[in-house]
């Protein structure tokens, strides 16, 4: 009986620590405001959210994206009282629209496919130029996806497709070019050098048994006619 209460006893004794630690974390997570004191909790938001716009050549699309922004933490607490804790829809989101829909505005399709930044740049520095910077500040936007129509899409990869293929072609031009012209040049080179040797033969007639020498064995004829003797003057 003895040994039982000790354990039992010891059991006690840890789940009362247990508890206490636990109350102690809990309560460590609020803080009492005085009544001479004004206190807001305030963390960066972040808000994913989607938007249909056209662009300049009347291209329809699909966008999603992600804004994130700081609240201005002296004037949280009349953002809350002027807007309601709704503010994002009713201040934010218009503003992203006509933000959208100014900068799509702007550009071909063709434009944002190949430079989606310059397109997320326009929208962002609207939102930090239109937002109230009383409520709103350190703004930054993301285009997550743009979906254009399937048969635009198509287009382009069809356009990509020939581009690469015209590129292919061409580098295989310039190689078919570039080795007729090495051929050119070989040729002309072994013309002027036949020109140039012909004209010293022609010139100088000692050449001739000169080159015969060069290209004899060392071998006389087997069988000659009469006393003749091969065109090298062995003298």
């Amino acid at each position: 009986m003895d040994y039982q209460r000790k354990v039992n006893t010891r059991k006690t004794i840890i789940w009362s620590v247990l508890g206490l630690l636990v109350l102690m974390t809990v309560l460590s997570s609020f803080y009492v405001i005085k009544s001479t004191e004004r206190g807001v909790l305030s963390t960066q938001k972040k808000f994913d959210g989607h938007e249909n716009s056209y662009t300049r050549d009347v291209q329809t699309s699909e966008v999603e994206y992600t804004i994130n922004y700081d609240l201005v933490q002296a004037n949280v607490s009349n953002l809350i009282k002027n807007i309601g804790e709704n503010y994002h829809e009713r201040i934010v989101v218009p503003f992203i629209r006509s933000a959208m829909k100014e900068a799509f505005g702007n550009f071909n399709a063709t434009q944002i496919v190949e430079n989606r930044d310059a397109v997320r740049k326009e929208i962002e520095n609207r939102l930090r130029e239109t937002l109230n910077k009383n409520y709103f500040t350190n703004i930054q936007f993301q285009l997550v996806d743009i979906d254009f129509d399937d048969a635009f899409e198509n287009a382009i990869k069809e356009k990509q497709v020939a581009e690469q293929n015209a590129l292919k072609a061409k580098n295989v031009t310039i190689q078919v070019e570039e080795q007729a012209k090495q051929t050119k040049i070989k040729a002309e080179a072994e013309a002027e050098a036949m020109r140039i040797k012909a004209h010293a033969l022609e010139s100088n007639p000692k050449l001739v048994s000169y080159e015969a020498v060069q290209k004899w064995d060392g071998q006389l004829p087997q069988y000659m006619m009469g006393d003749a003797v091969p065109f090298i003057n062995l003298k």
